[in-house]
């Protein structure tokens, strides 16, 4: 436990440093723009409900490094220090929940029930995903994309007051994308995960059956596109977009890169890729 004799200038520098340790804005930022770029998708554009979107969803990812933070300290032994006590933690918790619904609330009046329904959910992920959805190697896998999925179609949402079938298909397609970049950053910490019990996939199935399970996940991505492409309900030129994850499997077939750089590589393909999707999108 920290020391309550020390001073309370101290003390709240501590917990200004442990709320702000648990922003980790590299896992926090992907879910805003997710929601931009579902927003951006619509036609008509509303800064308000866009503006308010975004924010519930920085909330909910923080809401979820709270309680990562609170367990791989104090549960699981995982991390060897974290700043804030648990009680502390726990009335972060508590308020950031607060203001995720104060943002719900004021979004269902600026955008309509749908946008504030499919970005409720988002809480739930969030708080539960340690220590309960990331023991099961099927919710560890999916929970973070099924996150940004909500986050892409509860932005345009907020736009459109509904979910179109070019916002499901771009959904999916993201959706199949992402969730082979988690088996493939589980790889990364298999030894970790085998020697503390976690059974993500690669734990499970072993890494390469593991990998292999990622390569048919990027495929079934790129084939969805193409069919939406061809029949609908994505434009032609969204084909084009099939390009860039096709180009890194065969530049990954030509030379194998370390799990490290395959990470990399595919995590820098999923910008790309999102951004040519949009091009087409917005273009056609």
């Amino acid at each position: 436990m920290h020391d309550r004799s020390k001073p309370a200038r101290t003390r709240i520098g501590r917990r200004a440093r442990g709320l702000w340790l648990h922003v980790q804005p590299i896992f926090l930022f992907p879910g805003a723009a997710m929601s931009g770029f579902g927003a951006l998708l619509a036609t008509d554009f509303a800064t308000l409900s866009a503006t308010l979107h975004a924010a519930a969803v920085c909330l909910a990812v923080y809401v979820a490094h709270l309680k990562d933070g609170y367990v791989d300290h104090y549960v699981r032994g995982e991390d060897e220090t974290n700043p804030l006590e648990p009680n502390e933690i726990r009335i972060a918790i508590g308020a950031t929940a607060g203001l995720f619904a104060g943002c719900l609330v004021a979004l269902w009046f600026a955008a309509g029930p749908i946008g504030t329904l499919l970005t409720a959910p988002l809480l739930a992920l969030g708080y539960l995903h340690a220590p309960h959805l990331d023991t099961n190697p099927l919710t560890e896998s999916v929970d973070y994309p099924l996150g940004i999925v909500l986050a892409t179609a509860g932005g345009y949402a907020t736009q459109t007051g509904t979910v179109t079938a070019l916002a499901l298909a771009v959904c999916l397609v993201l959706f199949l994308l992402l969730v082979a970049i988690n088996v493939m950053l589980d790889r990364l910490d298999y030894r970790h995960d085998r020697r503390v019990g976690k059974r993500t996939l690669p734990v499970v199935l072993g890494p390469d059956r593991a990998l292999q399970v990622a390569w048919a996940l990027v495929l079934v991505s790129v084939v969805t596109l193409a069919v939406s492409s061809r029949f609908g309900p994505l434009p032609r030129s969204a084909l084009f977009a099939c390009a860039v994850p096709v180009s890194a499997i065969l530049g990954c077939q030509l030379r194998e890169p370390n799990p490290e750089r395959l990470v990399a590589l595919f995590i820098g393909t999923t910008y790309a890729f999102g951004l040519a999707l949009f091009l087409a999108i917005r273009f056609s």
